[in-house]
């Protein structure tokens, strides 16, 4: 599969300018990401531009933000994509760009009925395309390696390249059930959603710590920011650095300290640190 990778800003602003002088206004976009799943954060890893023609995967490790910002914000480029709420809201969030001018084809997947609505299923049924790919493979993916791997590179292209034949499909269907105009409208809510993030930590918006005691609570949020603390300073994924379970069983008292073993990659100096530090924050809570 053909492709330019732009590494660069100059392949960049290169490459926006052949856009502009074609008067390229339809791209198909895609992203990919880590997420606190082989080290600590959240950071853009990839972008996937198909305009009708030529494929180019986008390296922001390599090319100034505000480039790609003037891509992902340029109104006069629409952007087919395909789920394109997540990627709209962790661009917006971790990058500071906001998501200009999509068209997002799930809106007609699920006005359509689709039994399954995953872009490899649609693909098949609609266009009759097997992806060939398991999706569940590249989930756990390191997107923040380099140099990527041939097969990963295949399947981040293969999300875009189909999409201007999905597009035609889905909206021919769309406007032979006379459903056009409400497709339209269904894609505009989900384009103007308000940014609205719950800042509190995810694992303190669970049953589970609802139903601690009020002292544990205060336990358990220690326990977690030394956790946070310590991840950030390792670059480690914060699950890593101390299990989602085993914060909660220590402050349940269910597991003593003393019985947890950090993961073998936390340097020994580190782990003296972090074990004291929140044998600490346990005691104190015991005292309350």
């Amino acid at each position: 599969m053909s492709y330019r990778y732009i590494d660069s800003e100059e392949k960049l602003c290169a490459y926006m300018n052949e856009l502009l002088d074609k008067g390229c206004e339809v791209i198909a976009l895609d992203i990919e990401c880590e997420s606190n799943l082989h080290q600590y954060g959240e950071k853009l890893c990839l972008l996937q531009v198909y305009d009708g023609v030529n494929a180019v995967l986008i390296d922001p490790f390599k090319v100034p933000p505000y480039h790609i910002k003037e891509l992902i914000e340029n109104r006069s480029i629409m952007k087919i994509m395909f789920d394109g709420a997540g990627d709209r809201a962790f661009l917006y969030k971790n990058c500071g760009m906001d998501l200009k001018t999509v068209l997002d084809l799930q809106v007609a997947v699920l006005l359509l009925n689709y039994e399954k609505r995953d872009l490899s299923s649609v693909v098949m049924a609609a266009l009759g395309v097997d992806l060939g790919k398991s999706k569940k493979k590249f989930q756990r993916y390191n997107w923040s390696r380099r140099p990527l791997g041939a097969d990963a590179i295949e399947y981040a292209l293969f999300d875009v390249i189909n999409l201007f034949d999905l597009k035609d499909k889905l909206l021919a269907d769309i406007i032979d059930v006379g459903l056009f105009e409400r497709f339209i409208s269904k894609n505009m809510q989900v384009q103007n959603k308000p940014h609205i993030y719950n800042t509190k930590p995810k694992l303190m918006r669970t049953k589970t710590f609802d139903s601690l005691k009020k002292k544990d609570k205060t336990v358990f949020e220690k326990l977690l920011s030394i956790r946070e603390n310590y991840a950030k300073k390792l670059n480690f994924p914060p699950n890593l650095v101390l299990a989602n379970d085993l914060i909660f069983k220590l402050t349940a008292h269910e597991v003593k300290l003393s019985e947890v073993l950090l993961a073998r990659s936390i340097p020994d100096s580190f782990k003296t640190q972090i074990l004291d530090e929140m044998q600490k924050a346990i005691a104190l809570g015991e005292e309350q």
